[in-house]
């Protein structure tokens, strides 16, 4: 049996009992004919509130509640779910994944994981986010707003969120695993520009995330966000180079965060979609590259302690000092594979587990980051990206957003207009330095990264 934070609120605070749920589907499938099954049910109390135009707009309050069961019939695999986990509801969504799986192939693949190991313990619950109410999220929404504006009427707030999320998930299947997990989930961001006149600043965004209340700052990122835009108010028109670009840790996600997430994938490389298929053992990236996938991190928004199949989280080192150590698994794609799942099946009720990272982790590097700027003779800093990169070859183009311009180590001055493109792949390959302070952005920890041979274009 595995088990992951189950104590008092195992029972579910009222609001339905998921593990109790979990076991009566499992157990109705099997009455019904079914040789294996899986039941994974969620509750999430979610208050959100939603800023427009230097104003509090509006705040929506919901409670999604539901089932997905899985089953397996000689080998073939069927999916149901339904939006309620009363005794009926059970009935009727158990009923229709038999359906499914007797008008599915057969595939010696389809199997449910068996309980090993023991889950992780992880601080990411905070019973005081269960008891926000609408005052409270409209409250830290106004104060991030307020905090963005108050220094500098240039400022205006085109869009934003406070989020508090308590989200409760239970699962269980025919081979012994039954896990069941409280975490609570506090996001906020704000976007927009600033204005002088005619001169208007590049959009910014910035973000922050808490699984606890007292980890709430949105007053440095209100602040971080004014800074930002009223630091590219007065750009300079770029200019044509092949120089260093400098990836912050918000650029990463825009830029290279979704082609590893995807190369690294194994249903695509098991379909041979990946860049990175028939390279394990092999080096992918620059000796300065360490990539982990790390549910077990607390801080960031993807920790939890078992995967969406009840299979505990664990660190798993994909790329090591460049060289690519290992792929990302659900049972399915393990079994493919002839190896464990690595804990990364994905997804909630409403679809059958697929794979996704959870944190993904890049380890710091042994240079600060005002060191790496000092080492660039003639450079762009990228803030923020704009533009189209395909995951799946690594092509990337578009327009650098709240860019400055390195000049012989020195920051010189904020860039507009300026086009940038190369392949992701390859500038993984072409890193030449990376930081030693990392920024946690959701559920990424990244350092500021420089890539060498890019190719930046004068609008």
């Amino acid at each position: 049996m595995n088990m992951a934070n189950k104590g008092d609120g195992a029972k579910g605070n009222g609001h339905g009992h998921l593990l109790d749920a979990c076991s009566k589907a499992i157990r109705e499938a099997l009455r019904l004919g079914a040789s294996g099954a899986e039941a994974y049910a969620s509750r999430n109390r979610q208050i959100t509130a939603y800023m427009e135009s230097n104003a509090l707009k509006h705040v929506k309050v919901g409670e999604p509640i539901g089932i997905g069961v899985r089953v397996v019939v000689d080998g073939a695999s069927g999916f149901a779910s339904i939006n309620s986990i009363d005794d009926v509801s059970i009935e009727s969504v158990v009923d229709g994944a038999l359906s499914m799986a007797r008008a599915c192939p057969r595939d010696r693949h389809n199997r449910l994981p068996e309980p090993k190991g023991r889950a992780p313990a992880l601080n990411i619950y905070d019973e005081g986010v269960e008891g926000m109410t609408v005052e409270d999220v409209a409250m830290y929404a106004r104060s991030m707003l307020r905090y963005a504006v108050e220094d500098d009427a240039r400022v205006t707030v085109d869009s934003g969120l406070f989020d508090s999320s308590s989200i409760e998930h239970a699962v269980c299947n025919t081979n012994g695993i039954e896990a069941y997990e409280r975490i609570s989930i506090i996001t906020w961001s704000i976007m927009g520009m600033a204005r002088d006149g005619s001169m208007v600043s590049n959009f910014d965004v910035q973000m922050g995330s808490s699984h606890h209340i007292k980890g709430i700052d949105v007053v440095t990122t209100a602040r971080e966000f004014a800074r930002s835009v009223l630091g590219s108010l007065n750009s300079r028109k770029g200019e044509s180079f092949k120089g260093t670009m400098i990836i912050t840790p918000n650029a990463f996600l825009e830029l290279v965060k979704e082609p590893v997430a995807f190369a690294i994938n194994a249903f695509n490389v098991q379909r041979r979609a990946s860049r990175f298929a028939r390279m394990l053992g092999k080096r992918v990236a620059s000796d300065l590259v360490t990539i982990i996938d790390d549910a077990t991190y607390a801080e960031g928004t993807g920790a939890s302690s078992f995967d969406r199949e009840g299979v505990a989280h664990r660190r798993s080192v994909i790329v090591d000092k460049g060289v690519l150590r290992g792929f990302i698994h659900n049972t399915y794609t393990a079994s493919r594979a002839g190896v464990e799942s690595t804990g990364n099946a994905s997804g909630g009720i409403a679809s059958p587990p697929s794979i996704d990272t959870t944190n993904m982790v890049v380890e710091a590097g042994e240079m600060s980051y005002g060191e790496i700027c000092r080492e660039v003779r003639r450079g762009v800093i990228i803030n923020r990206f704009s533009g189209n990169v395909s995951a799946v070859d690594g092509a990337f183009s578009g327009v650098v957003k709240g860019g400055h311009m390195i000049v012989d180590g020195e920051i010189a001055y904020p860039v507009r207009e300026v086009m940038v493109a190369g392949n992701i792949y390859d500038a993984l390959r072409s890193v030449s330095m990376v930081s030693k302070e990392r920024r946690l952005v959701m559920d990424s920890l990244i350092p500021w990264i420089a890539v060498e041979g890019v190719s930046f274009t004068a609008g």
